[in-house]
């Protein structure tokens, strides 16, 4: 029917003697268009259209796919549906354009009588930010059917880059903890390659136990983490979408084209259907509003993202799956048991190990603070690890490991004394196990860093082989930042004017050259 309307008002303002470029521009159509039924005689028209009613489509092979999920899920975009022949097929394209198939659809819900329920929300555009300079997260969760028929929610985790909006989703079939959001960072972290300088969030209970007029009070383990990563954090206030509208369109995106009528089986291989998805279509299509492809704007911005240190999150781990420490400060892991230092234990507190080729490595599931590192045990029942009591060296009275240990941290500053006598004071019972600790820390870490973490820990007032430990950790990973930092070249001046003053003339020349000026004015 619009074919033919638009050929009969051709045909109209060609009587009225409108010329091609005007009737074009007067029904927006493209001008090909009004040259191929200028002259064309309307019995002609009427076979070139019935041709064309009549000519097999692309899309027709998979026209009863398309009606059975239109039938089944009357609200599925075609976006979606499209994603999800390319799934099925398994390529990456298809022989039609994404429009032209977005076209097919509507034909088939109006032949099908199947109408689409529309819902708007209003929003206000925001500027667009520099690379790396800021990530937006946010969460939410869907129903879906599970294979043995029941329904099931699934909890989204999610995270764009603001300026390429390059996209990470991360599903998990219980509520978020936040140790589950915090791991979500390490493993979006890794995906990206780096952080933003700034990180956008909903004020979430994971996340954020307060927010009073600006005064935030984070849960401990995402502050632990915060202060371990140090990426700055930005809370939107309520009912403010425009600060994270970005975010809450990816949400939306990934939720609607990827898990939307998916059937669960079982949530590892959920996840990795939806990175396959980021690559085939979440991060792979042009975006809407930048008009450009966002896996193709990261491979830029990723160079402007600030490295993470294996302090601040250890390496992510591939599986899910978490570790309880037990009482007597042991982790089983494939049938054998596996120190952790002594007092790491608390209720609840569980652990990731990261198998690397012959050794394992312990880190919090909160912060990602290393634990322990362990020779991979390929047999079973086995105890790995030296207990702490090992370290009690009984071959040297006290005050000669107390020499010893005096001499490796020299003087600092003079804090040497101070800080070892807070300890004796502090620690009377334990003094011996307390420079035993210290002394080790030596066969581990750069003797500067023990130092400086030794002057850091007196002017914070921390006396304890613990905290010199903690410290000495914390000094290496601002030295690797300092490492990973960009060197700013400053322009050299060249050999040959090094050392050159400029000519000073004398005002003299300056007053004859205008009075000559004046003279030949």
């Amino acid at each position: 029917m619009k074919s033919w309307m638009n050929y009969a008002k051709i045909q109209e303002l060609k009587r009225n003697h409108f010329n091609k470029n005007q009737v074009a521009l007067r029904l927006d159509i493209d001008y090909k268009t009004v040259m191929k039924y200028w002259d064309m005689p309307p019995d002609e028209f009427a076979a070139h259209h019935n041709r064309a009613q009549r000519r097999k489509k692309k899309a027709d092979i998979y026209r009863d796919y398309v009606v059975a999920c239109l039938q089944k899920y009357p609200d599925m975009t075609s976006a979606q549906i499209y994603d999800w022949i390319k799934e099925r097929v398994g390529q990456k394209s298809l022989p039609f354009k994404k429009r032209s198939f977005r076209n097919y659809v509507k034909v088939l819900r109006k032949e099908y009588d199947i109408p689409k329920q529309e819902t708007s929300r209003q929003y206000e555009a925001g500027d667009e930010l520099p690379m790396g300079e800021q990530a937006q997260v946010d969460m939410g969760e869907i129903s879906l059917e599970t294979t043995s028929g029941r329904r099931r929610k699934v909890y989204g985790f999610g995270m764009v880059l603001s300026h390429s909006r390059y996209k990470y989703i991360l599903w998990q079939d219980r509520p978020w903890t936040t140790a589950d959001f915090v791991q979500a960072h390490i493993k979006a972290f890794a995906f990206f390659g780096g952080r933003p300088k700034e990180i956008v969030y909903d004020q979430d209970k994971v996340l954020a136990v307060s927010e009073n007029h600006g005064d935030i009070i984070l849960t401990e383990g995402f502050q632990n983490y915060l202060n371990a990563t140090g990426f700055e954090l930005f809370l939107c206030h309520g009912a403010d979408p425009e600060s994270k509208g970005k975010i809450e369109a990816v949400i939306k995106y990934a939720k609607n084209n990827f898990a939307k009528h998916r059937i669960l089986d079982d949530i590892d291989s959920f996840n990795i259907a939806c990175l396959e998805w980021l690559e085939r279509t979440g991060n792979a299509e042009e975006h809407g509003t930048t008009k450009k492809i966002p896996a193709e704007v990261f491979t830029v911005e990723k160079e402007y993202l600030i490295p993470v240190s294996e302090y601040s999150f250890a390496k992510p781990t591939e599986a899910s799956i978490t570790y309880q420490v037990r009482k007597d400060n042991l982790v089983l892991y494939k049938s054998n048991r596996y120190r952790v230092p002594k007092g790491t234990y608390t209720q609840g507190k569980r652990v990731f190990i990261i198998p690397e080729g012959d050794t394992i490595t312990i880190i919090d599931a909160d912060t990602g603070v290393l634990y322990a590192r362990h020779p991979l045990c390929t047999g079973k029942g086995e105890l790995i690890g030296h207990s702490s009591r090992s370290y009690r060296d009984k071959s040297k009275t006290i005050l000669e490991l107390e020499q010893i240990v005096k001499d490796l941290l020299v003087d600092c500053d003079g804090k040497t004394d101070s800080f070892l006598a807070h300890i004796h004071v502090d620690k009377r019972r334990y003094y011996r196990d307390q420079l035993g600790v210290i002394r080790n820390l030596f066969d581990e870490w750069d003797a500067s860093l023990i130092q400086k973490a030794l002057v850091y820990c007196v002017e914070q007032e921390l006396y304890s082989a613990g905290d010199l430990s903690s410290a000495t950790a914390y000094m290496s990973s601002l030295e690797e930042d300092k490492k990973n930092k960009p060197v700013l070249r400053t322009a050299q001046i060249p050999e040959k004017y090094r050392g050159n003053s400029p000519r000073i003339r004398d005002l003299r020349t300056y007053e004859v050259a205008m009075e000559r000026r004046t003279v030949n004015g």
